[in-house]
């Protein structure tokens, strides 16, 4: 009789927990649909975004592309998708680890306008995020990116682009941000040192303004913001350190030839941090000034090369008692990437050691990184991204610590169009975290993800010439 009474409450709790999985699913498709039709109108004003090129230190990287492909132009794209979702490590540490199914629910607005004196691109990604168990974590997640190109005048071009994201956790199948070729600009975030965090606020901002002084030599002025705040971490180890940072630089570019030019970027960077550890009340400034000298150059119409180096002076001060950051000196930053494109292969390669933002887990640290990514075209109208990069923050400069952190993150992504504008993808990633120092309760944690969705294209409309 007992035997049979606890077979029927856990038949019962198993009926209450799908029942319960499937309302929120109903609705969250409800909701979806209603934002698909409604978002763009309080979007209209605000959509821009852009692949602008420059020098190492001020500049925004730009998508893989194979030789030849168009990329959208004056067009507003909308979409919603769905896909069913596997993560295997859902509160992202080894010490409780625990599996669970989720469905994510999404929609997809973008915009691409090109024109004489304009280049937009704009994208915008809301995706809901629900467990068959997890409850907590269901939660509405948001991705957003947009830059722009205005030639003022023959000589003068202004270029915006921000990236901004709202993530409870960490999800690169449902994110789909495109491979990325060069080397990574120091005023960006670290993408690669994952924070056990249960949500994660950032923002990235740059404006530049470039002058062409003749056919040969350019200057440019700019300045950027940045900001990476962190939730809840679950109890899995310390508060995280949440910081600002603010920057202003100028470049010059001479160009040698038709494929090939140099230039120095001088950068400098205010960074601001405060919490972490065992002292909520930590506040940490440190100021890092950047001479770069770097060398762009086109080797073949299918093949380019970058390369960057020069020295970083770290300054900190204003520091609260118990300084944990860099310790003040001269520090080397140096890198580059190879870039090939082609009709059905493109890929990249990079790597890169500066002093960097150590992901909410330090202040800054000496940053090794490496990252690839390769775009193939397959049979049957199916593409394949492959990707993957490695990461070693370290902090044996300084003043009170000496400890370090190893990330190896990778993925594959198969898409496929289907009928009217839609497509078909399937995504696997992994993530992999090793830890030596004293923070309590962390030592690392691994991570995988599958999921298998489809985009449905809503509309498509064509914008004026």
């Amino acid at each position: 009789m007992l035997k049979k009474n606890l077979e029927s409450e856990h038949v019962g709790q198993d009926r209450k927990n799908r029942n319960r999985f499937w309302r929120k699913a109903g609705w969250a498709f409800t909701f979806s649909v209603t934002l698909v039709a409604l978002f763009p109108l309080g979007l209209a004003a605000q959509a821009t975004s852009s692949d602008q090129g420059s020098g190492y230190g001020t500049g925004v990287q730009s998508p893989l592309q194979f030789a030849g492909e168009n990329k959208p132009e004056n067009l507003v794209n909308l979409s919603f998708g769905v896909a069913g979702f596997y993560d295997d490590n859902v509160s992202g540490t080894n010490a409780d680890r625990a599996g669970d199914e989720a469905l994510s629910l999404n929609s997809r607005f973008n915009v691409a306008r090109q024109t004489e004196h304009l280049s937009l691109n704009f994208g915008y990604t809301p995706f809901f995020q629900f467990y068959r168990r997890f409850s907590q974590y269901d939660r509405l997640n948001q991705n957003a990116n947009l830059g722009l190109d205005a030639h003022l005048s023959p000589r003068f071009i202004l270029g915006l682009n921000d990236s901004f994201g709202y993530l409870y956790g960490g999800y690169p199948t449902l994110v789909e941000q495109p491979i990325l070729s060069g080397s990574t600009p120091p005023t960006s975030l670290n993408q690669l040192i994952l924070p056990y965090t249960v949500r994660t606020l950032s923002n990235v901002a740059g404006l530049s303004l470039t002058f062409d002084k003749s056919p040969r030599s350019s200057f440019a002025l700019s300045g950027g913001y940045n900001v990476f705040t962190f939730g809840n971490q679950g109890g899995a180890g310390e508060p995280l350190y949440n910081g600002k940072g603010a920057s202003g630089g100028f470049t010059y570019t001479y160009k040698t030839s038709e494929h090939t030019n140099f230039g120095l970027s001088l950068l400098h960077q205010d960074f601001s941090f405060q919490g972490g550890g065992s002292v909520s009340s930590y506040q940490e400034r440190t100021q890092v000034e950047s001479g770069i000298f770097f060398v762009n150059a086109k080797l073949s119409p299918a093949l380019s090369v970058t390369l960057n180096g020069g020295p970083q002076y770290v300054r900190p001060f204003g520091l609260s008692t118990g300084q944990v950051g860099l310790a003040e000196g001269v520090y080397g930053d140096w890198g580059g990437s190879v870039t090939e494109e082609v009709r059905r292969t493109a890929l990249t390669f990079s790597v890169q050691r500066n002093v960097y933002d150590g992901g909410g887990l330090y202040t800054l640290v000496i940053n090794t990184s490496a990252d690839f990514g390769v775009r193939r075209r397959l049979v049957g109208r199916w593409e394949a991204d492959l990707h993957g990069g490695a990461d070693r923050g370290d902090t044996q400069f300084s003043q009170v610590t000496n400890e370090k952190i190893d990330a190896i993150i990778g993925g594959i992504d198969f898409r496929r169009p289907v009928l009217n504008g839609s497509v078909m993808h399937i995504s696997y990633s992994s993530m992999h975290e090793s830890y030596q120092g004293t923070i309590a309760g962390f030592r690392g944690f691994d991570r995988n993800q599958v999921s298998i969705g489809i985009d449905f294209r809503v509309k498509a409309a064509a914008l004026g010439q």
